[in-house]
Order: structure tokens, then sequence, then C-alpha cells
């Protein structure tokens, strides 16, 4: 009884947990709780310290896009995109680009290669080799990431060394 209040009150396991490893129920650790005094636990899943991948892209595209559009792109209401940026509002990063240079995008069946970002706008270049100056992120649909070109990134990365 008394090593299973221990891990009650340090609150690193679930109560299923504690019960699992002590062969009781969950009921019974309650129990044994109340009659020993000890502060009972609340109810549900804990919080979230930190966003999922999902979220933090979530995060990222409206920091540049309208929520309505982003909520499109991942089916959901604008009402629950600003529900998720304005719960993760300290992650957000301060109007930053969606998409970094070397990164491969698809927009209306092309690929292009991002050259150059910021929060607005960007350069890229097709799989021609043509070169679109100030592209528009938030200029309607919303080109999807597919890959990032890794002879680019380390092109640049050189580049940057020198």
């Amino acid at each position: 009884m008394a090593a299973a209040l221990a891990d009650y009150q340090k609150r690193e396991m679930t109560t299923e947990e504690i019960g699992a490893k002590h062969g009781i129920s969950t009921a019974t650790i309650t129990v044994w709780a109340k009659k020993a005094g000890i502060p009972l636990r609340n109810r549900g899943r804990r919080r979230q310290e930190q966003p999922n991948e999902r979220q933090l892209e979530i995060i990222k595209l409206a920091s540049v896009y309208k929520y309505d559009q982003v909520g499109a792109r991942y089916g959901m209401h604008k009402q629950s995109i600003h529900r998720i940026v304005k719960r993760w509002r300290n992650w957000a990063s301060p109007r930053r680009s969606p998409f970094a240079p070397g990164d491969i995008l698809l927009w209306r069946g092309k690929r292009f290669t991002v050259i150059d970002a910021n929060h607005q706008d960007g350069t890229l270049v097709d799989e021609r080799s043509v070169v679109y100056k100030n592209f528009a992120w938030n200029g309607g649909r919303i080109p999807k990431k597919i890959g990032v070109n890794p002879r680019y990134v380390k092109a640049t990365a050189d580049a940057a060394s020198a």
C-alpha cells in the first residue's frame, strides 16, 4: 500500500500504470489516497507541454496565410486554427517564411525549388531553370512542400561558410 501511494504522489505514472505495477485496481488506489488524505488527481489526460509536429506546421503557416486557407489545407475550420495558434502563441515565431532555401514545392502541378524566401514572398526556380521572383506565398492556394534539395542546401551552406 505504501509503495503504491508513493508512486501515486510522485505523479510520474498514471493510475493504470501504478495499478498494473502493484497488482491492484485504479479504484483501490483512489480509495487508499482518500483515506491517506492525499489530494486526488484531476480527471482527463495530462496537458501537453509542447505542440506536436502537425500543430507546429499549422502555427508556422498561420503566421503567413489566412486562417481559412490554412484550415482548408488541413480540413479544419478557421476557428480551430485560431484555437491552436492561441494555445501555442509562445511557440509562434515572428512572421517568418513558411519555406526555406532548398525546399522543393509543388504548386499547380509544377515542381519548384526555393532560392530565397521571406515572410511574404520568395524567389523560385522551376524544373526548366525559369526563375520566378517575388512569388507571393499568400496569393491564393498554398504551395505544398514535398522535400528538400540537398544539393542546393549544401551549396548555400558552403557559400555561407566561405
